[in-house]
Formats: structure tokens, C-alpha cells, sequence
């Protein structure tokens, strides 16, 4: 098997000789660190996180001009010298929003961050766990391709030597056209393998960037799933801490709208320019805000948002309760695909491979045709190529869980 891929690379794939292997982990590491989603949570947890000092700033001062007590009418109309109550006001104007409602604004403000980092965690989560399918798919489908491509000089020759026999008069003529079908079709499994390869390529360099020439290896990753592990570790999903983030932001929220039963108030100063016969004057004022009717405006608000919090918290256990379900579907996929590739490799394999020999020592002794034998090798593939499949589905299951629900997710 090994002859034969590397005589497929040879033969159909030389440019990528040449090529550096993409590995699982650089695959992984790529994605978890150059998908352009990933930048783009990145620059909104930045932007959350400049907030976060403004939000707890008083609002800026207000420059405030006025003329007070100008006559439109009588004797003195239009003019700002003759009356004694005329004046040119110039002042400064500072709201203070109290120290609960700040407080509450910059406790939203972090929040939005740790709801921002949390989601950037879920997006590289996604990445990395796309990246991975793509590699192992395409990692699987150049396998497949290296297996069909094993037996091609097999049907090639069967193909030939049918075709000479019949042409002696020698063959008949339904084994020719049988060993030109099964050439064909293998020729088709080959190509479908290759545009399975070059689409799981595609899909990679969706996450990772271009691939050009480069090949992908060595090997598939091997994983060591310990479901007790996985069990005691899923409350730190990443989906469920943005669940916990979103309670967060939704609790920051209701303490937002708890600080406006608290007062807020502002000051000013103002100076105020006469005729000098007048004399000049200086004002200074303070206003408060009365939150008089709580129960008719501060109190539903509160209990809408109260309620928001209910609804986040009842997200995070349905989102928790999700993952539980799909760790313990995944376990039992994983157990019944290594029992299965447990099964392929050391019962069905052997036996395939053993009327394989069988068949040869009887093709060797003239009791066996090559048409005969060449269906015992195409058997011993097709065993190889399910063993494949098997080996594919249990990497898909084993990533799936390691990544969801694995040390290294948190």
C-alpha cells in the first residue's frame, strides 16, 4: 500500500513532491489564528474593551451662553446698556449622573468585553473544528485514491491479458468486456476519490489560507478519549461560558436600569455682564432629578430586565443540556467505530487477505483465472477501503470530541 501511494505521488502528483507536508496541528493552529472571523471578533472585543473607560466618565462640561432681559419694546428697546436687569451670560454646565448609574455603566461596558472574548473563543472553536474535518477529509480521500489506484495495474492487466486471450479465440468474450467494465469503474471510484480530495482542499483553505503545492501529513492525529474526563470538563465549553457571559451582560444590564432610581444632578455656573453703572453678577445653580413615580417608569424596566436574566440563564442550562446529549452521542458513536475498526483489522482483513493467498497459489497452480484472482484482490481492497472509511469516522468522532469537550478547548 505504501508502494503504491508513493508511486501515485510519483507518477500523478509530482509537483507535490516538492511541497512541504501540512501537518493536523499546523492545520489546527492556522485556523485558530488566521481565519479572518476570528480577526473580525477580534476587533469588536477591542472595541468593547476601549469602552469600558468611558462609560464610567462623567459626560463633558456645556459651555452656556444666553442674554437675559433684552427689551423689543419702549424707550430702550435694542439696546443692552440701559436697563439695570439686561445681561450677556456666559457659563459652564456639568451633569453628574450619580455614582450608581456610572458604576453600572462601566459594569456593562466589561461585560460586553467578557461577551466579546467569549465569542471570539467560539469562533476559533468553529474554525479549528472546520479546519480539522476539511484536513482529515482530504487526508482520507488521497488515501482512498492511493488504495484504488493500487489495484489499477491489476484491472489493467487482467484487461489486457482477457482482451489477448479473446482475440486467440482462446477467451470468451464476456470476461473482455467484463474486465474493461471493471477497469472503468474503477477509473470513475479514482476520480471521484481525486474531486473529494481537491473539495476537502478547498474547504481547508477556506480556514487556513492557500495550500498550492503542499501535501498533507504525515499521519492522522491519534486521540485518547477518557469520557469521564470529557463528562467532568463540558461545564467549561466554550459555548457555555458565552452563555455565562451573556448572563452577565444581561444582569449588568438590569443593575443599569436599578441605579436610575437614584438621583441624578447637575450644576452650573454663570457670569453675567451689565452696563458698568450696573455692576456685573455671578450665578451658581443646582438641579436634581426626582425619580418620584418608581412603580409606574425604574420598577417594570427592572422587571423586564430581571426577566432577560431568567431567559439567559434558562439559554445557558438548554445550551449546557445540548452539549451533554451530543458528548454522550458522540461517546457511543466513538465506542461502536472502534469496536467496528477493532473488528476490520484484526478479524475481516486477515480473512480477506488469506483467500487473497489463496487465490494466488491457486492461480500459480493453473485451478484459478486471473479474472477470478483479480476479484479476490479487488475484495481484499474493498476491505481496505471500508477499513478507511471506519478509520475516517472514528478520527471525525475522536476531533469532534476532543476539541468540544477536551482540556485544550478551554
Amino acid at each position: 500500500m505504501r508502494t503504491a501511494w508513493l508511486l501515485c505521488c510519483a507518477v500523478g502528483l509530482t509537483p507535490a513532491a516538492w511541497a512541504d507536508p501540512v501537518s493536523f496541528s499546523e492545520a489546527l493552529a492556522r485556523a485558530g489564528s488566521d481565519a479572518p472571523a476570528i480577526a473580525a471578533r477580534q476587533a469588536a472585543a477591542d472595541s468593547a474593551r476601549l469602552l469600558v473607560k468611558p462609560a464610567g466618565q462623567l459626560p463633558d462640561p456645556q459651555l452656556a451662553l444666553s442674554i437675559d432681559s433684552y427689551p423689543i419694546s419702549g424707550p430702550d428697546r435694542f439696546r443692552l446698556n440701559r436697563d439695570e436687569m439686561t445681561m450677556l451670560n456666559v457659563g459652564v454646565m456639568q451633569d453628574v449622573p450619580s455614582e450608581a448609574s456610572r458604576r453600572a455603566r462601566e459594569g456593562l461596558a466589561r461585560a460586553e468585553v467578557a461577551a466579546s472574548l467569549a465569542a471570539i473563543d467560539i469562533t476559533r472553536l468553529e474554525a479549528q473544528l472546520a479546519a480539522a474535518n476539511a484536513w482529515l477529509e482530504a487526508f482520507y480521500a488521497e488515501r482512498r485514491v492511493a488504495t484504488l489506484m493500487s489495484l489499477a495495474s491489476d484491472a489493467t492487466a487482467l484487461e489486457q491479458a482477457t482482451t489477448a486471450s479473446f482475440s486467440t479465440g482462446a477467451g470468451k468474450p464476456d470476461a473482455a468486456l467484463s474486465a474493461r467494465l471493471q477497469s472503468a469503474r474503477l477509473e470513475d471510484r479514482i476520480a471521484d476519490a481525486k474531486f473529494e480530495a481537491a473539495a476537502a482542499r478547498a474547504e481547508l483553505e477556506r480556514w487556513i489560507g492557500p495550500l498550492g503545492q503542499d501535501t498533507l501529513g504525515p499521519s492522522a492525529p491519534d486521540f485518547v478519549i477518557d469520557p469521564a474526563a470529557l463528562r467532568a470538563h463540558i461545564e467549561h465549553h466554550v459555548e457555555v461560558a458565552g452563555s455565562s457571559a451573556s448572563i452577565a451582560r444581561a444582569q449588568a444590564e438590569m443593575e443599569q436600569v436599578r441605579a436610575s432610581r437614584e438621583p441624578d444632578w447637575s450644576w452650573s455656573v454663570m457670569y453675567g455682564r451689565r452696563d458698568p453703572a450696573f455692576g456685573d453678577m455671578l450665578s451658581f445653580g443646582l438641579k436634581f432629578s426626582l425619580p418620584l413615580f418608581q412603580s409606574d417608569r425604574q420598577s417594570p424596566t427592572i422587571d423586564a430586565r430581571r426577566a432577560d436574566v431568567r431567559r439567559a440563564e434558562a439559554d445557558r442550562e438548554t445550551v449546557l443540556r445540548e452539549h451533554r446529549a451530543m458528548l454522550e452521542a458522540k461517546l457511543a458513536e466513538h465506542d461502536l467505530l472502534t469496536r467496528r475498526l477493532s473488528r476490520s483489522r484484526e478479524v475481516v482483513l486477515p480473512l480477506a487477505k488469506e483467500r487473497e493467498s489463496v487465490a494466488s497459489a491457486a492461480h500459480a497452480s493453473g485451478t484459478l483465472d486471473l479474472a477470478e484472482l483479480f476479484a479476490m484482490r479487488l475484495e481484499v481492497k474493498e476491505v481496505e477501503l471500508e477499513r478507511l472509511d471506519l478509520e475516517r469516522r472514528l478520527a471525525l468522532v475522536d476531533v469532534y470530541l476532543a476539541l468540544e469537550y477536551g482540556e485544550a478547548q478551554s
